[in-house]
């Protein structure tokens, strides 16, 4: 049994936590072997399958799928959402819809918040480079909220929340990196699943301030092996009890407060699986959820079960889809052209779940080591991007190409971190200023 004090997940408290947050805070280890040691059921990452990996469906969604690809039904807790918005007025290139709705927000003529989904890797994960962008556009537009948040994990920061991890929790996959099928497969949108693994665990989320507009809407995902499984959550000075309503299959609870109160979920009975949370506003704003995975690969998303994915990321509504991969693919020895299927198999089951949505694919940071390796994938990447109508944002050419890396880490303070591979939280707030602008067209 483990027990830990509340800890400031957002701001190192001196000038080494500075330097080195984005390598512990954010659990930014070295790429090709990150997310192999820092948990203790952590288990090596089994190597990319040569193919995309496609694997039966087990969960059932709300509403009918494309005819081409149908899935089984998923039961969750109904919800009163806002009228739909009509649809952006007409705009050119692969981001137009999104900056034509960030527009009409901005103008006061947008009733729903703008909603960006953010898959990658440990770039993605410590959440430096994506709150950059996010401060950009809530600055653009409105804060629509924090968004998604991963339940239990540790090490484990997000920059919208105060977080506090008591007891011993438990995760699924126990290498959240890896590129096969584990378990069912069943891991929502995030790609993790946790439970309680001690009686006196317990997870404590506050809300920063200014995160949001109106009362604080929380969405939990989980879902209960039986009818006896309960787990309890507290909002403020109001509680209840969570328990199934349709067993084995992932389902929703929603609670709606003050944006000052802070969030607590602690054990009932059994087990029950948590497959993260999502807060927003009750006002419309920009909610950008960061899903990252430390030593993800394109093809990590790829083993998680296709309907659960498609049916949760559905219920987001995303305006943006951003797949920002490639580091590790630039560590690994696999043909680079191996990676098209799989960035093209992802992006179909996004257009599954979101077929209007802007989309773009963000590239590998520098890395002098495999400098060569960086350069083959930054021009696949821009290739698959043309290819599948999204939007490229090359991380390589925006550093300053080759070497770049190198004279990141040389700045003072510095711009990258010790390893040459991830950059301070200082890189990431020049690598977010410039992917802001690039996301508004500037």
């Amino acid at each position: 049994m483990s027990r830990r004090k509340p800890v400031d997940s957002q701001r190192p408290q001196n000038d080494r936590q500075l330097l080195y947050a984005a390598l512990v805070l954010g659990s930014l280890v070295v790429v090709v072997t990150c997310g192999t040691g820092t948990l203790p059921s952590a288990q090596p990452s089994a190597p990319p399958p040569q193919d995309p990996v496609s694997v039966p469906t087990s969960v059932s969604e709300a509403s009918t799928s494309p005819p081409e690809a149908p899935a089984p039904e998923v039961s969750v807790a109904a919800v009163e959402e806002p009228a739909p918005d009509p649809a952006p007025e007409a705009a050119k290139g692969p981001l137009g819809r999104f900056q034509a709705a960030l527009r009409e927000l901005k103008d006061g003529k947008r009733k729903r918040s703008i909603r960006v989904t953010w898959l990658g890797d440990s770039h993605t994960a410590a959440d430096f480079w994506t709150d950059a962008v996010r401060q950009r556009l809530n600055a653009e537009a409105a804060p629509g909220g924090p968004g998604f948040v991963y339940l239990g994990l540790d090490p484990y920061r997000h920059s919208g929340f105060s977080i506090s991890r008591d007891g011993d929790w438990q995760h699924i996959p126990g290498a959240p990196s890896t590129s096969s099928k584990t378990a069912d497969g069943v891991f929502g949108i995030g790609g993790v699943r946790t439970s309680f693994g001690s009686g006196d665990a317990k997870l404590t989320l506050t809300p920063r301030s200014g995160t949001l507009k109106g009362t604080a809407r929380w969405t939990l995902y989980f879902r209960m092996p039986d009818g006896k499984t309960r787990f309890r959550v507290k909002l403020g000075d109001k509680s209840k009890t969570v328990k199934a309503k349709h067993v084995g299959q992932i389902e929703r609870s929603l609670l709606e407060g003050s944006a000052s109160e802070s969030l607590v979920i602690e054990p009932g009975s059994g087990r029950p699986e948590l497959f993260g949370a999502v807060l927003e506003g009750s006002g419309p704003g920009v909610v950008l959820d960061t899903l990252g995975i430390n030593g993800a690969r394109v093809a990590t998303a790829l083993a998680w079960e296709e309907g659960a994915f498609v049916e949760l990321l559905k219920q987001r509504e995303p305006d943006l889809v951003i797949l920002a991969y490639g580091t590790n693919e630039a560590g690994a020895n696999y043909a680079v052209e191996k990676y098209r299927p799989q960035f093209e198999s992802l992006m179909k089951r996004v257009r599954r779940a979101a077929p209007e949505t802007s989309c773009a694919l963000f590239g590998p940071t520098d890395w002098v080591k495999n400098e060569e390796r960086v350069m083959a994938i930054d021009q696949l990447e821009r290739s698959v991007a043309t290819s599948l109508g999204c939007a490229y944002f090359s991380v390589f050419d925006a550093m300053g190409g080759k070497g770049s890396i190198t004279r990141w880490a040389k700045q003072s303070p510095p711009l990258a971190a010790p390893d040459h591979i991830h950059l301070t939280p200082k890189g990431y707030q020049k690598l977010g200023d410039a992917t802001a602008d690039f996301l508004l067209g500037r």
